[in-house]
C-alpha cells in the first residue's frame, strides 16, 4: 500500500534484506542557513542517525525537541511530526511493531510522540562515522539484522498477523480484530499496546486514514475521493485530519508543499 511520508513496513524475510532509508532533497541548507523543514506522517517509530554537521529538531504532537541526539528514536505516533533540519540530511529507517519488539524490551506506549536517545533503546553511538555513507550504513545493520534476533520471540506471530490486518483496511472494529487473531480484545489492546504503541483502535483507524490521504491528495483534493475508505462524508474526513493532522488536509499539504516543495513531490509521487 503507497504512503505519503511514511515508510512502508520493513521485509523481515532475510537478514540481508533493505530497510527503507529516507533522506530529503533539495540544498542541505535554505539561504541564510534556516532550517528546513522534513515532514512526517504519524505512524511507527524511526530510527533516526545524524551525519557529523547535523543537528535536528523536531515538533511531535505536543512537545518540541530542541535538541535531538546523534543517534535517537523518534517513537510510534499519533500525529503528524516535523523535523527542523540543518546541514546534510539525517539517515531514517522506520522500526516496525516487529523490529521493536525484537530491538528492546521497552514498551512502545511509553515512547509515544517523542524523541528519545537510541541509548535507552541500547542503540550505540556510530562513533566515527561521519559521511552519510558510513551512517546509511551504521543504520541499516542495525535494523536488517533485527530477523535473526528473539526469532521465536513469543508475540512474532500476532505482531505479523495485526500488522497485515492493518494493512488490508478491511478491518473496521476491535471485537473483529481480535475474533480473527483467535484472543479477546483485552489480549489485543495488552499486544498493540506494547508493541505498537497505541490501542487498536487507533491503528485501524490511522491505517483507514493515511490510506485515504494518499488519495485524497492524488486526486486533487477532492473529498469524494475517500468515499471508498469508509468516510460517510466530507466532515467524517475531516475529524480523523484534525486527529492524525493537527489541522484540515488541505492545509497541511500546501504548508509542506511551500517549506519543502522538491522533497514534498519525491516522498508524495509513488
Amino acid at each position: 500500500m503507497a504512503t505519503v511520508l511514511m515508510d512502508t513496513a520493513l521485509s523481515h524475510d532475510a537478514c540481508a534484506a533493505t530497510p527503507p532509508l529516507h533522506r530529503s532533497t533539495g540544498a542541505d541548507v535554505f539561504p541564510g542557513g534556516s532550517p528546513r523543514a522534513i515532514p512526517r506522517l504519524p505512524g511507527p517509530a524511526r530510527l533516526i542517525v545524524l551525519p557529523v554537521g547535523t543537528s535536528l529538531s523536531a515538533e511531535t504532537r505536543c512537545r518540541f525537541h530542541a535538541q535531538v541526539a546523534r543517534v535517537s528514536v523518534l517513537g510510534p505516533t499519533s500525529r503528524a511530526a516535523t523535523l527542523w533540519v540543518h546541514g546534510p540530511s539525517p539517515i531514517e529507517v522506520e522500526l516496525d511493531a516487529l523490529a521493536w519488539s525484537r530491538r528492546t524490551k521497552v514498551r512502545a506506549d511509553t515512547l509515544t510522540d517523542r524523541i528519545v536517545p537510541g541509548s535507552l533503546l541500547d542503540i550505540g553511538d556510530p562513533g566515527d562515522f561521519a559521511d552519510v555513507a558510513a551512517c546509511t550504513s551504521f543504520a541499516h545493520n542495525l535494523v536488517s539484522c533485527l530477523d535473526v534476533l528473539r526469532r521465536d520471540a513469543p508475540d512474532d506471530v500476532l505482531v505479523r498477523k495485526f500488522t497485515a490486518m492493518t494493512q488490508r483496511l478491511d478491518v473496521a472494529d476491535v471485537a473483529t480484530a481480535a475474533s480473527e487473531l483467535e484472543i479477546n480484545p483485552h489480549m489485543l489492546r495488552r499486544l498493540t499496546l506494547r508493541h505498537f504503541g497505541f490501542p487498536p483502535k487507533l491503528l485501524l483507524v490511522r491505517a483507514r486514514f493515511l490510506a485515504a490521504f494518499v488519495v485524497f491528495q492524488r486526486s486533487g483534493m477532492r473529498f469524494d475521493s475517500v468515499l471508498d475508505f469508509g468516510y460517510f462524508d466530507s466532515s467524517h474526513f475531516l475529524r480523523d485530519a484534525n486527529r492524525f493532522l493537527g489541522t484540515t488536509p488541505k492545509r497541511y499539504l500546501e504548508r509542506f508543499a511551500a517549506l519543502m516543495p522538491c522533497e514534498w513531490r519525491l516522498q508524495t509521487s509513488g
